[in-house]
């Protein structure tokens, strides 16, 4: 069986930097830029085939890659699950390999039409952070089920990568409502060893739960980021 820790408070696990709460407060950053300029960009997307890719540089200038799928359903006042996936490369490697199977996991998109939206922008030392756009929680799963996601989890992961950050969530009312990204719950994967240790907290809005297997966190300000209870799924 997986063993997992459980993260608590604002607790980082010891010897384990990435997974300090500061790193989470700046991956909603991202997640906010890019989603601001998916949002912006369905006003003036252009009809025709999909999924369509969009080259979106922010204001610094940073490479923003944006792939549409379905921009009707993107324009929903409903809330929007999204996962956010930001990993820390290994160096000194060539990484055509992820880069190929990027292009293939896209190509697969109309295979699994829950997802609405993929991202990536990048970030400092040469990292890159990515945000997908659900239509529903279970569209998650169903992008499992591909096997090139599956041979991208188990085999490329752990070789290029140090470790990762995985966060789930959600836009309350969808991207209209402009409102700020709620954060439910993140896991970690340290693939500096083997077999990868793994853990997990999941954020709230300023409750704290004792469950001992279940404990739950808050680590950003309201000004930053909105955490709800995956179970309650409160508006921010």
């Amino acid at each position: 069986m997986e063993q997992v820790e459980t993260l608590a408070g604002t607790q980082s696990a010891p010897g384990r930097p990435f997974t300090d709460p500061a790193y989470t407060a700046a991956d909603l950053v991202a997640i906010r830029v890019m989603a601001e300029a998916l949002r912006r960009a369905l006003d003036t997307l252009p009809g025709g085939h999909r999924p369509v890719t969009l080259q979106l540089p922010d204001v610094e200038g940073r490479p923003h890659r944006t792939v549409v799928t379905d921009d009707r359903r993107l324009r929903t006042t409903h809330d929007l699950p999204f996962v956010g996936f930001f990993a820390q490369r290994r160096t000194g490697l060539e990484f055509g390999p992820l880069d190929a199977v990027d292009t293939e996991l896209i190509l697969e998109f109309p295979r699994h039409p829950g997802i609405l939206s993929y991202s990536s922008l990048e970030l400092p030392v040469g990292n890159w952070g990515n945000l997908i756009i659900l239509d529903a929680p279970d569209a998650a799963d169903d992008w499992r089920t591909s096997a090139k996601h599956a041979h991208a989890a188990a085999e490329l992961a752990p070789r290029f990568y140090r470790s990762v950050r995985l966060h789930t969530g959600r836009f309350a009312r969808g991207l209209a409502s402009a409102a700020l990204p709620v954060l439910m719950r993140t896991k970690y994967y340290d693939f500096q060893e083997s077999p990868p240790w793994m853990g997990s907290g999941c954020r709230t809005r300023g409750t704290r739960r004792t469950h001992r297997t279940n404990r739950c966190f808050r680590t950003l300000s309201p000004n930053e980021a909105r955490c709800s209870d995956d179970r309650r799924q409160q508006d921010p």
